[in-house]
């Protein structure tokens, strides 16, 4: 097995970071895995402190030998998150073709690493697979699938990897958002498993948010390529206490994994969409029927404004 590089994305959480790289050091394939550390800078004179404080943290762990190797780089300003995501897996994955991305706040499973480098191989060659993920949130899959592992539309941002040329024709700059406006079928498979992804990455071209995960996921629905989820979640995030910036309290229930379910060994096969499962990610990702109806009629507003511009 070749291993991935990992790069994990900081900011200020400095106690978010350190139980992070612990779990992450825990797993036995760490030792052969080079880290890279992406230290975000602080948005103004008063962020400084925390900034430095992750900063010192990094420090402490870079040669303690963990892993294969650990680079830090840290910027100078504040890019915010979906700028630095952008960046600094491209330098990354341009170098090593492939890599696996945790943010500050993804505690791992000891089997994590297993897993998303084993999925990396076995999916490298199969054109309908666009990323893995490491996140899966505690859902019912229906009583007779008995596989590992299940395919959806959405893609994941809390612990996943993917592929150089999966990565590289991302339209980051939405240039291209009018042919979700004149397709249907692409809102429908974008909105599969969550009402929410096409309002979210129509708002990225108003300038209102900035998300990396959603443009991407966008690339993925129009390339038609599905992201691999685990049965069980090999990452818990710990950032649902309004430390993040895109966290709230009131995610922690709804997010809440686990661990100790996590698969050794899962058995890896090829896998196709099960319209089951997406209904049951689509519900979990949203916020009942009144919700959903807003949001289908928000959509329908936008698409008719933007086919008459």
């Amino acid at each position: 097995m070749s291993y991935a590089p990992i790069i994990i994305f900081v900011y200020n959480r400095a106690d978010h970071f350190t139980q992070v790289y612990n779990a992450l050091s825990a797993c036995k394939e760490a030792k052969e895995s080079e880290l890279f550390v992406f230290s975000d800078g602080a948005k103004n004179e008063e962020g400084k402190e925390k900034v430095n404080e992750v900063r010192a943290a990094v420090a402490a762990v870079k040669d303690a030998g963990d892993f294969k190797s650990v680079t830090v780089t840290e910027s100078p300003v504040n890019r915010g998150l979906a700028a630095s995501v952008i960046a600094g897996v491209t330098e990354i994955i341009n170098k090593y073709g492939k890599v696996i991305v945790v943010e500050d706040d993804c505690k791992v499973s000891p089997f994590f690493l297993s897993f998303m480098n084993s999925a990396l191989d076995y999916y490298q060659s199969d054109n309908k697979i666009g990323s893995i993920a490491g996140y899966t949130p505690m859902i019912n899959l229906p009583d007779d699938y008995s596989s590992d592992v299940f395919a959806a539309y959405r893609s994941c941002s809390w612990t996943w990897a993917t592929w150089k040329d999966r990565w590289e024709n991302v339209d980051w700059e939405l240039k291209e958002i009018k042919d979700f406006y004149n397709s249907p079928e692409l809102i429908r498979r974008l909105n599969s498993n969550g009402s929410d992804r096409f309002i979210r990455l129509y708002r990225q071209t108003k300038g209102n948010g900035s998300s990396w995960s959603v443009r991407f996921g966008a690339h993925l629905v129009k390339n038609n390529l599905l992201t691999v989820y685990p049965r069980f979640s090999y990452n818990s995030n710990i950032g649902c206490d309004e430390s993040g910036v895109h966290s709230t309290s009131d995610d922690a229930e709804k997010m809440r994994v686990d661990l100790s379910k996590a698969i050794p060994n899962p058995v890896l096969t090829d896998i196709e969409i099960d319209d089951r499962i997406q209904k049951i990610m689509k519900k979990h990702y949203s916020y009942g029927f009144v919700s959903d109806a807003k949001k289908f009629i928000a959509t329908l507003l936008i698409v008719i404004k933007e086919r008459l511009r």
